[in-house]
């Protein structure tokens, strides 16, 4: 059975509010093509870091783990989430920019066609992937440790005072009350004070804002690193320095659709977080009622509840992903003219036979 075809898209300069709507459009349009992949590989991200999470957990609760210990735990974790995350976005922008593509051009939109041409480009998309998934992270995690050994001197004296301020560590959690499968939980002054708390902030504060500062600088500049490996012929190093180019050219532009999208994200997520926190307290109150267990031993009811909630977040990943791409296809119409490349295509797909590319 052949697929469907759409009246093709427009190919002009595009307004911010016209990028968001044809993103829609192609959702509407390819929803299997577009949320389905993207869900594919938002689902299993999530289980590299459940299973990352399972292996993780008897450590930090084990009585031998310190506070310090609990924190690097953490931090890793928070690492390894974030870098799967990015692969999860590198694999799913150059899939979908290929689907713009033939969107755009009038051809078939389906993920077979898709795979098909990215075969053609799959070590520059594979690297670009690899980099993304290791790189920033490395970076942030060097310049941590650098940090860190640096501040240590200072630092140490502080924690010492906040340690010693407080009245006590915090007692175990009182039976009955659930835990995370364990009773303990790392010590930690359960009331310092504010004379030795604050000299703390003022180190770790800005110390942390850097850090963040620097892995945004890095993701934004190759924002559009998966877009250029899929679509241009480039070398992965050609497809790095093409999306810092096109980032940096763009700069305030591209920043301030970031900023409204986020704008956009986070009353949809706040909307979705009280539905979600009500139905996981009524779900586990249902199944614990029919089912003579504890909330503890039913780890999974709040997963299932969410799964609805994860599917609405796959749904606006796919727009934000498919908006990145016109994005990169609007700004290359604008200034380098490529509009006339995508109507030459057009109008070969036109007079050839609906076939996959």
């Amino acid at each position: 059975m052949r697929p469907v075809r759409h009246p093709p898209l427009v190919i002009a300069p595009h307004n911010i509010t016209e990028i968001w709507a044809v993103a829609i459009v192609l959702l509407r349009r390819h929803p299997l093509q577009f949320v389905g992949s993207a869900l594919v590989l938002t689902f299993a991200s999530y289980l590299l870091q459940e299973a990352w999470r399972w292996m993780v957990t008897p450590l930090e609760t084990a009585p031998d783990t310190d506070l310090g210990q609990y924190f690097q735990l953490q931090g890793l974790s928070a690492l390894i989430g974030t870098a799967v995350s990015m692969a999860a976005f590198a694999l799913t922008g150059a899939l979908q920019a290929v689907l713009v593509v033939q969107a755009m051009v009038g051809r078939p939109v389906t993920v077979r066609g898709a795979l098909h041409l990215l075969a053609r480009r799959i070590r520059a998309v594979l690297g670009v992937t690899a980099l993304l998934t290791v790189v920033p992270q490395l970076v942030v995690l060097g310049l941590v440790v650098a940090l860190v050994a640096y501040f240590w001197p200072t630092l140490a004296p502080m924690l010492d005072a906040l340690a010693s301020s407080g009245d006590g560590l915090v007692p175990p959690l009182p039976d009955g009350l659930p835990s995370s499968g364990s009773d303990r939980v790392p010590a930690f002054p359960s009331s310092p004070s504010s004379d030795a708390l604050m000299p703390v902030l003022i180190t770790v504060v800005p110390t942390l804002a850097l850090v963040i500062v620097v892995w945004l600088l890095m993701t934004l500049a190759l924002m559009f690193a998966p877009v250029t490996a899929a679509l241009e012929p480039l070398g992965f190093g050609g497809a790095l320095s093409r999306s810092a180019m096109l980032v940096a050219n763009n700069l305030l532009r591209i920043v301030g659709i970031l900023l409204l999208e986020i704008l956009i994200a986070l009353p949809l997520c706040l909307t979705m977080a009280l539905p979600l926190g009500l139905a996981n307290l009524g779900g586990l109150a249902l199944v614990t009622t029919v089912f003579p267990v504890s909330a503890e031993n039913l780890p999974w009811v709040p997963d299932l509840i969410s799964l609805p909630v994860n599917a609405a977040l796959a749904v606006f990943y796919a727009w934000s992903v498919a908006v990145l791409v016109l994005l990169y296809i609007d700004i290359r119409i604008r200034k380098e003219g490529l509009a006339a490349d995508l109507r030459e295509r057009r109008t070969a797909a036109s007079d050839a036979p609906a076939e996959d590319e």
